[in-house]
């Protein structure tokens, strides 16, 4: 999908150009000024878009200078909230106008929840001085959906979404790109003031793999809700680009503005029945044939990996596979996930071969898409063995080593595996390179002694009878016996606190049973 990040890219160039022009110059003359004097130009800057009354140059430039911080600083989200109080609410605050009102209601409408709460008592200490935002402030993130498409390719490596919003009679439309190889992320956003940029996304005249068509706008929604909500959840997910990250805010109020229906939120159902029927279908194929008759427990075995894959996706069918979801089971997946024998390894690309084939064929692709799915074929599995020999990849196997087998739910095991990682971070190598062996429990409790045995105690408890209790706390968590133990660390944990100090609290919790 390279497509669509080079025309979002181009996309996003031009809108720029044409609508922060005012931030471009303040970003430009910062590295020259007194970073005092630097940022009341930016706020001044700002505040000169805000007093022209369009919603939607308001919103770009206000979440240019918001998402300034990010550009390849690699800043805490926390510390750019803090520079974004500092310059933005307060300067807003200072200045007592309405203006400065109006850009205290663009923050609440685009920052994070600590952000639109100080910017809301901001807001209210103007209101109470009598200091009121324009009136055309309330339409701020209310812009009418009109349109939707989608461009996908016919394998199901990643689609692209068009839509085109409205403020009063003026259309602006937003892009996204989503990645389907693994769980479903949204790697690249452009919000443009001009409609007809989004031809450039939608244009597939180059690309005999790809189609385009019109959705519905509750299609869309349930398309972009779990890609964007997936960059909530992992902040730091890499390759993610600074306009991206800056245009975000804008995109997800967008995708809030779409209608929400029941129906298109249902997808089909396929099963662990459904998987190893495709399985069973791949085995009594022509395709299938000549490895099979090689050797058929190792055959079995990849149909099993490759077809299992597809249950990661909720209405992924099975079997479905396209040139990078290829590459990211076999280069990714499989090295972090199983632990082959010999003969697995000798029959992998042999079985590999044929049942991308036979996905080819069980999907009714031509000629020309089935030669293009097994082109890189060759090249990705050239550099198998060297991935999975990697020392990272053995010690992520230790974690699901007696769960993976090669028909297991991947959700299921993607959910073990994190449970797991919690529980015992990947460690550090030693001078020699290796990793511990953390599928061991008698590792796991080398390793937790470790980690616990220079924290002070809490009252009532020994430095051994802690270390113990966290060493049990881990040992739960890993085998998910009694599940409340995890339950109690995901809450809480989402409350800021490291994983480190969740265990230390749960550990710590335990001290009336070491006292008895």
């Amino acid at each position: 999908m390279s497509w669509v990040r080079r025309r979002i890219a181009r996309v996003s160039k031009k809108a720029r150009s044409r609508r922060v022009a005012p931030a471009s110059a303040s970003s430009r003359s910062a590295g020259s000024l007194d970073p005092k004097k630097a940022l009341e130009r930016v706020v001044s800057g700002l505040l000169d878009t805000i007093s022209a009354g369009d919603p939607l140059r308001a919103e770009l430039h206000t979440a240019m200078v918001m998402g300034m911080w990010h550009a390849g600083r690699g800043m805490d989200p926390d510390d750019i909230d803090a520079i974004v109080f500092g310059t933005l609410i307060e300067g807003a605050e200072r200045r007592r106008t309405p203006e400065g009102a109006a850009l205290l209601r663009l923050v609440m409408s685009l920052g994070s929840p600590a952000i639109k709460k100080s910017a809301s008592q901001a807001l209210a200490k103007l209101t109470t001085a009598g200091i009121y935002p324009p009136e055309w402030v309330t339409e701020i993130g209310k812009a009418v959906p009109i349109r939707a498409w989608r461009r996908y390719d016919v394998f199901g490596d990643g689609e692209a979404l068009a839509l085109t919003f409205r403020y009063g009679e003026r259309e602006h439309g937003i892009a996204v790109r989503v990645k389907l190889t693994a769980i479903p992320v949204a790697t690249v956003v452009a919000v443009t003031p001009e409609t007809a940029d989004l031809d450039q996304i939608l244009n597939v005249e180059d690309d005999p793999f790809e189609r385009v068509e019109p959705i519905g706008l509750a299609e869309a929604r349930r398309r972009l809700a779990d890609p964007l909500a997936f960059l909530d959840d992992e902040p730091e997910y890499p390759g993610i680009s600074t306009d991206t990250r800056v245009y975000l805010p804008i995109v997800r109020s967008r995708v809030r503005r779409l209608p929400a229906d029941d129906a298109a939120q249902q997808l089909p159902t396929f099963t662990a029945a459904d998987r190893a029927a495709a399985v069973e279908e791949f085995l009594s194929s022509p395709q299938a044939a000549e490895v099979l008759a090689a050797d058929p427990e190792a055959t079995r075995f990849w149909a099993e990996v490759l077809t299992g894959y597809s249950s990661r996706i909720p209405g992924e069918p099975p079997g479905q596979v396209g040139p990078a979801k290829l590459a990211d089971i076999l280069l990714g997946h499989v090295p972090s996930t199983f632990t082959l024998s010999p003969a697995q390894r000798r029959h992998l690309e042999p079985a590999v071969t044929a049942w991308a084939r036979w996905s080819a064929a069980y999907r009714g692709l031509d000629e020309a898409a089935t030669a293009h799915l097994t082109a890189d074929l060759p090249a990705t599995l050239a550099r198998f063995d060297k991935l999975y020999d990697d020392r990272d990849a053995a010690e992520a196997r230790g974690y699901v080593i007696d769960l993976a087998a090669s028909d297991a739910d991947v959700s299921w095991l993607f959910a073990q595996m994190t449970r797991r990682m919690f529980a015992m971070p990947l460690s550090a190598s030693d001078e020699l390179g290796r990793h511990p062996d953390v599928g061991d429990p008698a590792m796991r409790r080398v390793l937790v002694e470790a980690e616990f045995e220079s924290c002070d105690p809490p009252d009532g408890m020994t430095s051994e009878q802690f270390v113990a209790a966290a060493a049990q706390v881990i040992d739960e968590m890993w085998d998910d016996d009694p599940p409340e133990t995890y339950a109690a660390a995901r809450r809480i944990s989402p409350e800021g606190t490291d994983r480190h100090e969740v265990i230390h609290a749960l550990a710590a919790r335990r001290r009336s049973r070491a006292v008895r």
